[in-house]
Parts: structure tokens; sequence; C-alpha cells
């Protein structure tokens, strides 16, 4: 079992210990969970008077907290941002697993594909004719590189992810399991009663240290290109549609839906939900709130939501007014009636 100091920690994380620094920690764990030899965390100072309790009776050795936090009960490593040394702690304790194998016996892999021999094949994975895998890329169990698709250094392919033919991950990407990238592009065209397919022959280029979370789907482009931007992190069963642009380190949870030809500036945020209509642009650092509904342009640095979509201040007060809707109706019945009265 792996330990370490409280020292050796606030090292690795840029903290300050508060407290004995030799201390030896083994694990981390929630405050009311942990044991005697391990650490545990505190997420913020206003999260302290919610967890005194906890933070009273923890069996733990020592709390990862802010570092405007309150005087703790025992030992504790400080940091402006806690949850670095929550990353550190965990990333300690829980090291990449180690393989006894590069390309599994049970995998496939075409003579024609290019594998560095320090990337890691699973078990019943296929990498297709012309494919290429860099340094350190892991590609688990049962996932698809297809033809000429491309996977960049210490890039991670979850179980079950399909890369289809011509797409291409960065370097440094964890794409979670049952992800689809480069499936075809919803394009149709109407002709006497028949849907007559337009081909989808673009591809999809996702950037450097992206992260798409489990059973997202991201078509290919009709002719040129889907593009995910450097740093951006997709949460689970979102759909990018075709010729979508992301921009770099955005932000995009569970549920989106990005009609095709969507672009989102850079540092941008969407909620929970949001759908967007397509052929628009969202501009640099806006944030659409959860089920905001874009049906056109956003400048940048917008804080919208809402269907129609508007300044999120004014949509909250809108559901102020509704709330008071039913009272105001009554009001209104009873001065029907008052006028009613003083008719007769």
């Amino acid at each position: 079992m792996k330990s370490i100091t409280l020292k050796e920690l606030a090292n690795l994380c840029g903290g300050k210990v508060l407290g004995d620094d030799n201390i030896f920690a083994e694990n981390i764990a929630p405050l009311n969970l942990a044991k005697e030899n391990e650490l545990s965390f505190l997420s913020g100072a206003k999260n302290y008077a919610a967890h005194l309790e906890e933070v009273k009776t923890t069996k733990a050795v020592a709390i990862i907290a802010p570092e405007d936090a309150p005087d703790l009960p025992i030992p504790s490593i400080r940091l402006k941002n806690p949850y670095l040394g929550l990353v550190a702690a965990l990333n300690y304790f829980n090291p990449p697993a180690e393989y006894n194998y590069n390309i599994h016996e049970n995998a496939f892999v075409s003579p024609n594909a290019i594998v560095d021999k320090t990337a890691v094949i699973g078990p019943m994975a296929v990498v297709d004719d012309g494919a290429v895998i860099k340094a350190g890329a892991r590609i688990d169990a049962q996932a698809y590189i297809g033809r000429n698709a491309f996977v960049g250094e210490n890039s991670h392919l979850n179980p079950g992810v399909r890369l289809l033919h011509n797409c291409k991950i960065g370097a440094n990407c964890i794409i979670h399991a049952n992800a689809v990238i480069g499936s075809d592009g919803f394009g149709f065209t109407p002709e006497k009663g028949v849907h007559v397919k337009v081909p989808q022959v673009g591809n999809v280029v996702i950037e450097d240290n992206v992260e798409i979370g489990a059973c997202v789907t991201i078509d290919r482009a009709t002719m040129e290109t889907t593009k995910i931007g450097e740093g951006t992190k997709l949460d689970n069963m979102i759909h990018i549609a075709h010729n979508v642009e992301i921009g770099k380190k955005c932000i995009i949870v569970a549920q989106v839906g990005l009609s095709g030809s969507t672009i989102l500036e850079d540092y941008v945020t969407l909620a929970g939900q949001v759908g967007t209509t397509g052929h628009l642009r969202i501009g640099k650092g806006t944030t659409v709130a959860a089920r905001g509904v874009v049906t056109g342009n956003v400048e940048p640095n917008s804080f919208v939501s809402g269907f129609p979509l508007k300044p999120h201040s004014e949509e909250r007060k809108i559901m102020v007014a509704q709330r008071q809707l039913p009272d105001l109706i009554k009001k209104v019945r009873e001065l029907e009636k008052k006028l009613e009265e003083l008719k007769k």
C-alpha cells in the first residue's frame, strides 16, 4: 500500500501544512468515512459550517482544506484551491493500471496500421487499415479504430469507443466508454416523397487535452471537419451534429444537443439540456443556463437562459412573476366580484 507524508503531498500540490508535516497517509476518503490512516477533504470555507460535526468527529489524520478555512482540530494542508490537493492525492493513491502486454493476443491490428511500441491495445479491440496509434496511447477492450484514424500521444480510449474512419484524436485526450466519434451527420434532402441521403464524407478532429464523456456522439462533417477545440470537456450523453465547431476550453454538460454548423467560441459553458437550432454562433466566454434554447447568435460574455433565450437576470424576474400568478389571479377575481357588486 502506498503512503505519503503531508510534507510530500504538500510539495506535490503546492500547499502549506499546518501541524505535523511528517504524518503519513495511505488514502483519502470523505470526512465521515475516513479511517485513522487516511486523509480527508474540505472543499471551501462555506462548507465548514455544514460539515462542522464531521470535522470534529472524523478519524482522518489530516484534512486538505482552503487556505481561508477556520482552525481545524487536526493537521491540514492548505491551498487557495483545495481541489488541487484532492487531485494530487487521488492521483498518488490511484496510479494508472499497468499492463503485461502491448497488443493483446485477442486484439486485431491491421498489418497496414502504425502502432507505437509503447501503446497498449486491449482484448478484442480493432485497429483498422492505415490507422495510427502514437506513443503511450491506450485502446481498451472492444474499442474500434477505423481506417486512417489517428490517436495522439498518451490518449486513452475506454472500452467500446468507436473512432471511425479518417477521424483524429489529439494528445492527452480521454474518451469514455461507448462514445462514437465520426458517425454520419444527419443529412437528407427530400425528392418525390423520399428522403435522399446526403453522403457525409468529412471527418472529426479532436484537439489535445479534450475529455469526452460516456455515450457521447459526434457526427462527421458533410464535407469538411467537425472540430472540438483544445482543452474542452464534454459530459456524458451529448450529441454534436455535423460541421459543429467548438472552441478551446469549453464546458458542455450532460444531454446538450448541438445542431449542425453551430459554432462555439472559446470558453463557452453550456449547462445541462441546452439545445441549439444550428447555423449560429455563441460568443466567447458565454454561459447558457440549463435547458436554454439557442435560436440565434449570442454576443460574447453573455449569461443567458430560457426559451426564447434572454439575459438570465430577465429570465429570473419572469420566473418570480410566474410564481406570483396564482395570487394575482385570485386578487383579480376578487376585484371582479367587487366590481359586479358595485354595478348592482
